[in-house]
């Protein structure tokens, strides 16, 4: 991976993780997704130094999708902005979606609630595929 390619992968995960904030917020789907995980918010809200330990995770989550989707199109010789949507979409559906739908039905999950997760985890991996294929070439 060249600087130039690692330095698109560090925008894209910025620009996911800052999706994924949205996706959370007061104004969207953050106080729905509440009525599913009240405690998320007392965890949340009650030490100021774990929030900020929470979003950094968040950001390294973020990082690792980008850089490894970066990688994925290294490998398959970097292609359009199609091509960059459809593999992130299958990467979703294949690891992600699919994953956590077997542990959200072995765990009896409430499906507005695996559903909201699933909405944020897609929308930060198309967040990503946008700024990776649409970022210009070398």
């Amino acid at each position: 991976m060249t600087p130039y390619e690692a330095l698109s992968a560090l925008v894209a995960a910025i620009a996911g993780w800052i999706a994924g904030a949205v996706w959370y917020a007061p104004f969207t789907f953050g106080p729905l997704w509440l009525r599913f995980t009240p405690t998320a918010l007392e965890q949340i809200e009650h030490t100021s130094p774990r929030r900020l330990a929470f979003y950094a995770l968040a950001l390294l989550a973020s990082s690792i999708q980008a850089f490894t989707l970066e990688v994925l199109l290294i490998l398959c010789g970097r292609s359009d902005l199609g091509f960059t949507l459809a593999l992130a979409g299958l990467v979703w559906l294949a690891f992600t979606a699919s994953a956590s739908l077997m542990d959200g039905v072995f765990r009896r999950r409430i499906a507005k609630d695996w559903l909201i997760d699933m909405g944020h985890r897609l929308l930060v991996l198309v967040t990503i595929a946008l700024v990776l294929g649409l970022w210009p070439p070398a």
